[in-house]
C-alpha cells in the first residue's frame, strides 16, 4: 500500500482492527517483558545460590499448586464475566425478530 493509502485505511480502519491490532502489540509487549523478569529471576537466583544454598524455601513445593488453583478460579472469573456480559447484549437488543419471507411455491402450497 501506499502512504497515502495507509493513512486513509487507519482513518478509515473498522474497530474490530483496531482492537486487535492493539491486543497483538500488548501481548507482544507483555511477552518481552515477562521475559526480561523470568530472565531477570534467574540471574538473580543463580547469583545468590553460593550464599544462600540451604535456606529452606517452604514455599517452593506448594507454590505451583497454588498458582494453578489461582488461575483455575481466574480462569472461571472470566468465564462468568463472559457469560455475563453477552447476557447482557442479548438483554438489551430489543430488535424484533424478523422472520424470512416464506418462497412463493411454500406461499402457493399453503394457500391452497
Amino acid at each position: 500500500m501506499t502512504q497515502l493509502a495507509d493513512a486513509w485505511y487507519s482513518l478509515h480502519m473498522p474497530i474490530t482492527d483496531i482492537t486487535k491490532t492493539a491486543e497483538e502489540q500488548v501481548l507482544g509487549y507483555l511477552a518481552i517483558a515477562q521475559e526480561l523478569v523470568v530472565d531477570g529471576v534467574h540471574r538473580v537466583s543463580e547469583a545468590v545460590q553460593p550464599v544462600l544454598p540451604d535456606v529452606p524455601r517452604p514455599f517452593a513445593s506448594e507454590a505451583a499448586g497454588l498458582l494453578d488453583e489461582a488461575f483455575t478460579f481466574a480462569e472461571k472469573l472470566l468465564q462468568s464475566g463472559h457469560q455475563f456480559a453477552a447476557r447482557l447484549i442479548e438483554a438489551a437488543d430489543n430488535t424484533p425478530d424478523i422472520k424470512p419471507a416464506a418462497s412463493t411455491s411454500a406461499a402457493k402450497a399453503s394457500a391452497k
